[in-house]
């Protein structure tokens, strides 16, 4: 009997041995996250401080610029992060005050802005799916979901999220963010410590290009 039972379990390590790791993959989803500039073709799309914006380039120069989104938060510097495109729509996270950062995707027209999740700390997008993980706020638990591209049908999966997080796509592309700040009388007129105005550039092998700028008041 135990000669049958030590044999079993020889059976079953040599099998897991020579399993295809595509088994053990499949229970891990992986993604890349861009931070500041996410390229294709012609176009870039750019994260600074204002928000998002749609860049039309040619040989490295500037030829066209489009905000399609707008951070909600400016205080600080850029707030968007993990930017990813699958098909018409750009999914990034944001950072929420207070709390864990916000998961939303928008139309690369600049419309059909949508929140999908909320407290997210990693997301993935594969196939038609998004897999993401979330920490409740007040209770911190960690959470693993899945869910349709737009949002809907949020359901528990066991599948873990690998998120890679780099700063460009291409070589010789980022966002350069400069704040300068209000001079000391305008503080004192307004009343405030601090505050000015942020302004974003996205660098090329080409030059620098100016995106856009707000002004932070906190």
């Amino acid at each position: 009997m135990r000669k049958k039972i030590i044999a079993c379990i020889m059976a079953l390590a040599i099998a897991v041995a020579f399993m295809p790791t595509s088994a053990f993959a499949a229970s891990k989803v992986k993604m890349t996250g861009y931070d500041q500039v996410y390229m294709t073709g012609n176009t870039a799309y750019c994260a600074g401080t204002k928000g998002i914006y749609k860049v039309t380039l040619s040989n490295g120069a500037v030829t066209s610029k489009k905000l399609i989104f707008k951070e909600n938060d400016i205080w600080g510097g850029p707030s968007v992060f993990a930017m990813h495109k699958k098909g018409n729509y750009i999914y990034f996270l944001e950072e929420a005050d207070e709390y864990n950062p916000f998961l939303i995707r928008v139309n690369i027209s600049g419309k059909n802005e949508k929140l999908l999740a909320k407290d997210v700390t990693k997301y993935a997008i594969k196939g038609k799916k998004i897999y993401y993980r979330y920490q409740e706020y007040y209770s911190g638990k960690v959470k693993k979901r899945v869910m349709k591209l737009n949002g809907k049908s949020k359901k528990r999966t066991s599948k873990k999220v690998k998120m890679k997080r780099v700063k460009s796509n291409v070589s010789g592309y980022s966002m350069k963010c400069v704040h300068k700040e209000y001079s000391e009388k305008k503080q004192e007129e307004m009343g405030i410590y601090g505050g000015g105005y942020n302004y974003d550039y996205l660098k090329t092998p080409r030059g620098t290009y100016f995106l856009g700028g707000v002004e932070d008041t906190f």
